[in-house]
């Protein structure tokens, strides 16, 4: 199965992506702190992280550099309602290979599941 970490300080979009994603077949931790997401990779394997930018604490930009410390080989997608994905730090962050896509807020279930599988299958 595979296992998705996802990262939002907003329990609405937790729980979409969540149920949007189980309902595709994947297996969903959801956590609301960045912090909260550097303990989860530490006790097991994820395929992939969704990480929300703006979080409490540390943002997310900084979450996946240090999730990608922890598991070099986590995928990473970037989510926000407050950037783009022409912004300078997305796309510094996609060259750098930090992460591999980003999804826009607000947006469908149905093509945040087919860039999931997308970016899952190719790894294959």
């Amino acid at each position: 199965m595979i296992n998705i970490l996802v990262v939002d300080d907003e329990k609405d979009i937790c729980w979409a992506l969540h149920t949007g994603l189980r309902d595709e077949g994947f297996h969903i931790t959801q956590v609301t702190r960045g912090e909260e997401a550097l303990t989860e990779v530490k006790k097991r394997a994820f395929d992939l992280a969704i990480i929300d930018v703006k979080l409490p604490g540390k943002n997310g930009l900084e979450i996946s550099r240090l999730v990608k410390a922890l598991d070099p080989r986590l995928k990473i997608l970037i989510i926000s309602g407050y950037h783009y994905e022409d912004d300078q730090p997305i796309q510094e962050g996609i060259l750098r290979g930090e992460f591999l896509g980003f999804i826009s807020k607000p947006f469908e279930l149905d093509e945040v599941a087919t860039l999931v599988k997308r970016v899952i299958e190719e790894d294959k």
